[in-house]
Formats: C-alpha cells, sequence, structure tokens
C-alpha cells in the first residue's frame, strides 16, 4: 500500500455543538484545529500517504489557505460524518481513504501504519481505530471503536451511496455490512486521550489546557 492512500480532514459539519461556529477553524493552540488535523496526516509514520484534502463547506478561502485541495460535499442534506465519507470516496485519487476528523488534535502519529497493517492482515474492507473508554472507565481498560478514523478502500463507494440512498445514515450499521478491521490503541505509549475530541468551546479549551 506505499503511496496508495489519501488523507482526508473531516471538518464539513455544521458546528452546532459549538454554537454553529466552523470547527476546524477553531484556534488550538495557536493554529486552527484543521491544521493541526493535517499537520499530523503528514507526520504519520510510514510512507503509505499519497496527498491531503480537507472536507469544509464553509469559508472554503480560509480552508484552501492551509495548502491542500478542498472537497464540499457532494450530497446536501447534512447525514452527518458518512457526508464526509462520501465525497471522499468519490473523489479520492488512491486506492484507499484515511478519514479523521478535525476536532481531534492529538490523534496517533501512527494511526495510518497501523490501521493499514490491521487491514492488510485481515483482509479487510475498512480498518478502524478503537481508544480507551474514559467516561465509561477511567482506568482506561475498555476501548470503543472510533468510526470516524477510518481506512477504506475506495471500492466502498457504491455502498455507501446506496445506504445512503435509502435514507440511512448511521455510520455503525453502515460499517457493519463490511469486513471491518478494529485496531485498538493500547500499548504502554499509547496516550489514553490520543482520541479525545472538542464537541463545545468548553471542551476544547479544556483540551488545549490539559494536552
Amino acid at each position: 500500500m506505499a503511496g496508495s492512500v489519501t488523507g482526508l480532514v473531516l471538518a464539513g459539519g455544521q458546528g452546532s455543538r459549538m454554537g454553529g461556529v466552523d470547527k476546524g477553524l477553531q484556534p488550538f493552540r495557536g493554529l486552527p484545529l484543521a491544521a493541526h488535523a493535517l499537520q499530523r496526516l503528514y507526520t504519520q509514520a510510514g510512507s503509505r500517504l499519497d496527498g491531503c484534502a480537507i472536507n469544509a463547506n464553509r469559508h472554503l478561502a480560509a480552508y484552501e489557505a492551509m495548502g491542500v485541495p478542498v472537497w464540499t460535499d457532494v450530497v446536501s442534506d447534512h447525514p452527518g460524518p458518512l457526508a464526509g465519507f462520501l465525497t471522499g470516496l468519490r473523489l479520492c485519487p488512491t486506492p484507499y481513504l484515511l478519514t479523521v476528523p478535525c476536532d481531534a488534535p492529538l490523534y496517533p502519529l501512527d494511526l495510518l501504519e497501523r490501521l493499514a497493517t490491521a487491514l492488510e492482515a485481515q483482509q479487510a474492507d475498512l480498518a478502524l481505530a478503537a481508544g480507551p473508554d474514559l467516561e465509561a472507565d477511567p482506568t482506561g481498560q475498555t476501548h470503543r471503536p472510533q468510526p470516524v478514523f477510518c481506512l477504506m478502500s475506495v471500492g466502498l463507494h457504491d455502498s455507501l451511496t446506496q445506504y445512503l440512498e435509502a435514507g440511512e445514515r448511521k455510520i455503525t450499521t453502515w460499517m457493519a455490512r463490511h469486513r471491518v478491521a478494529l485496531v485498538p490503541f493500547d500499548h504502554p505509549q499509547d496516550d489514553p486521550r490520543a482520541f479525545a475530541n472538542a464537541n463545545t468551546l468548553a471542551e476544547l479549551r479544556a483540551l488545549e489546557r490539559d494536552a
């Protein structure tokens, strides 16, 4: 899979829990969240990444200034992260697409390598990260899937198109139709906050303070 993956930052949401602001443009350590997500994509371990893009629907010039293509949703009814997935699968120039959300600025620097290794070993259609569920289990021993941290084959485009056209919206239900490799990030060196995301401005400030 060397050089066969396009990384996509998902920044096309409506930011409803942040008061309607454009989440990807909110500052974190002096840079917009989406810029942090891009930086971490470009510093991924291994040589599988061939390029990056951003999925956004507002303030397009601000995203274009980050130096990568900006892809707007190919569907108009805002079906959540699946809109970004479908947009990426339709426009992706490589055989595989890696998605990361714009609101989790601490995600692992070896995310792509570990997802790709699992996808190849299990001959899966897509690979998902699973991070510690600190809310349910403060010890970090319990993990839950993080479906927006996903490496997938572009061959899933037609399946997702049909799923959305049928009026379905739940991301995990669509994924369950395919061969999924679930990858726990539970190594001793893994940051338990790696998949922490900011849904509100207060959570963003707390994440910035505690990171």
